[in-house]
């Protein structure tokens, strides 16, 4: 994933996915270890930042709160495994200054 400038915005290349009926978003932040990802369900938008070694872990970490969320909301415990999205994602493009960042481990903003 990249950053390239674009007039006075820069693009960031990031991944989509739509699972458990919530919109993710997740892209590659500057530190070695350090991710960003959106979630938006109705009208809630949760924008976030956490560490993991590699893009494999922070898709399973994106769709690991998305898949709590809803069973926090329902109790439905016939939602589908994380890992039946994991190669589901696709590449989009979207403008950085994201919304307040908040870390899923602490739920501090950053």
């Amino acid at each position: 994933m990249a950053t390239t400038a674009v007039g006075e915005f820069k693009l960031t290349l990031a991944l989509a996915l739509e699972a458990y009926g919530i919109e993710l978003r997740l892209w590659k932040e500057p530190g070695e270890r350090e991710w960003g990802a959106t979630l938006r369900d109705d009208n809630n938008i949760v924008d976030c930042h956490f560490e993991e070694d590699n893009l494999t872990l922070a898709k399973l970490h994106v769709l690991g709160e998305a898949r709590n969320r809803v069973m926090s909301r329902s109790g439905n415990a016939e939602l589908p495994g994380c890992d039946t999205f994991l190669d589901s994602w696709k590449p989009v493009k979207m403008g950085c200054g994201h919304l307040r960042r908040v870390s899923f481990a602490k739920g501090n903003p950053r």
